[in-house]
């Protein structure tokens, strides 16, 4: 049997027995986590008030409602958080609130020039997305129409509050010195991705909506990495002083409030910790 008709029967087969496995082979990687994502942009969007954007940080430390959507995925730059944000103001039409997580990697990252590339054509896949540098993938020979699964047959629970909790582990000491060393050293490569930060600014000031840049907590074992002279977020506060402000600003980086129990791993919450940042976010709101 030739490839072309084993690819046929394989997607007969998909009409009668849709499994993850069968689909993936037919039509490429199925990513769950988008898919949510999308899912409940376009079946609750009248209903969304709060976005939450930003990397693996924001993935699991925000605690939601059916009035909100994370959009927090691993890795995520300050670009494709600008996008989601910028899409968001079409797909949200009672949008309120944009809730930016601001890692201390933040100010370097850019997936696009690391091996999360391919990662980043589900952005385009599921949102529409365009890439930053095409040529990139040009270079890489990544196809940036490629035939994910954007579809699953299960409808997803919009009812939980945290949908995608961070595998649990406990990195070894020098695991996580490692961890802070690749993160300072994105902080630092002076790519200024910054900017897209002012973006968001400069636009959720137009539109009237209330902006909160949250960093988030890290555990004891990975602040005793960090060098006493290292200012991660010194370009975000700098830029925050020009707005007078006007946005407010929630680093708890080295908040005595979290716990090692807070943690699911050295710098990533668990359900217990997401409850609490998530509380000290919603304050003003429920104020």
């Amino acid at each position: 049997m030739n490839f072309k008709t084993r690819k046929r029967l394989l997607k007969l087969l998909c009409c009668f027995i849709p499994s993850h496995k069968i689909r993936k082979r037919v039509h490429g990687s199925f990513d769950r986590y988008f898919y949510f994502k999308a899912k409940k942009s376009a079946l609750l969007a009248p209903q969304i008030r709060t976005i939450v954007i930003g990397s693996s940080h924001a993935r699991v430390g925000f605690y939601e409602t059916p009035e909100d959507i994370n959009f927090g995925i691993d890795s995520q730059d300050l670009y494709y958080s600008h996008q989601l944000y910028m899409k968001s103001l079409l797909m949200f039409p009672n949008l309120k609130r944009v809730v930016l997580f601001y890692s201390d990697f933040s100010d370097g990252n850019e997936e696009e020039r690391s091996k999360m590339i391919e990662e980043t054509v589900k952005y385009m896949q599921y949102f529409g997305i365009p890439p930053k540098n095409p040529v990139f993938y040009a270079d890489q020979q990544i196809d940036l129409c490629p035939n994910f699964a954007p579809y699953e047959v299960k409808t997803p629970d919009f009812n939980d509050p945290y949908p995608f909790p961070f595998p649990a582990h406990d990195p070894s000491p020098e695991s996580v010195k490692i961890r802070v060393e690749k993160h300072l050293k994105g902080a630092f490569r002076g790519s200024n991705q910054t900017m897209f930060v002012e973006r968001i600014i400069r636009s959720v000031l137009e539109e009237g909506l209330d902006l909160t840049i949250v960093v988030a907590p890290v555990r004891a074992d990975y602040l005793s990495f960090v060098p006493v002279d290292a200012k991660p977020f010194e370009k975000l506060e700098k830029l925050l002083t020009k707005y007078d402000g006007k946005i407010r600003y929630l680093n708890c980086w080295r908040d005595p409030d979290f716990t090692d129990a807070d943690f699911t791993d050295c710098d990533h919450l668990n359900r217990d910790g997401a409850q609490k940042l998530t509380a000290k976010i919603r304050q003003p709101w429920d104020a």
